[in-house]
């Protein structure tokens, strides 16, 4: 019986650190953060007009620079909501529950050392969990048109 306790133990946690490792794993595959060649305001003026040219929209911003300084911190950082109705709706008809990661989300910011960044997590992980093709090919085509776009801007 402790033979079979230990090995069972042994199991469980052998488990968990594969758990973690997955996880990990998986957080660092679905990040995608692009540096730019330009600075904050420009990689987002850059950014609104590429979006608008690209077939989909800027659905709201959230200046998360401005709160910071509520909490006395001075960073550059707006996060952007942006998407496409006609290809959300292709989404939302399979499964409405993916409102949750629908409009994209798209960070741009600017590190302490002044470096700008456009940051997202790949469409194509997010959505995996839906278990649907028509969901999976829909968000790998986000997948292209965002990094395309956000490569395009960074230039």
């Amino acid at each position: 019986m402790t033979k079979f306790g230990f090995l069972g133990r042994a199991t469980l946690l052998a488990a968990l650190f594969a758990a973690i490792a997955a996880t990990t794993v998986s957080a660092q595959e679905a990040r995608v953060s692009i540096p730019s060649n330009k600075s904050f305001e420009q990689t987002v003026d850059a950014f609104k007009m590429a979006v608008n040219k690209g077939g989909m929209m800027v659905m709201s911003t959230v200046d998360q620079g401005n709160m910071m300084k509520m909490a006395g911190l001075d960073l550059k950082e707006t996060l952007f909501l942006v998407g496409n109705p006609n290809v959300g709706k292709q989404v939302f008809e399979k499964d409405p529950s993916a409102g949750l990661y629908l409009p994209l989300r798209v960070y741009i910011y600017q590190t302490t050392a002044g470096k700008t960044f456009l940051s997202y997590d790949k469409p194509s992980v997010v959505l995996k969990q839906f278990n649907n093709g028509s969901i999976n090919q829909t968000a790998a085509m986000l997948d292209r048109k965002l990094d395309m776009l956000t490569h395009m801007v960074a230039q």
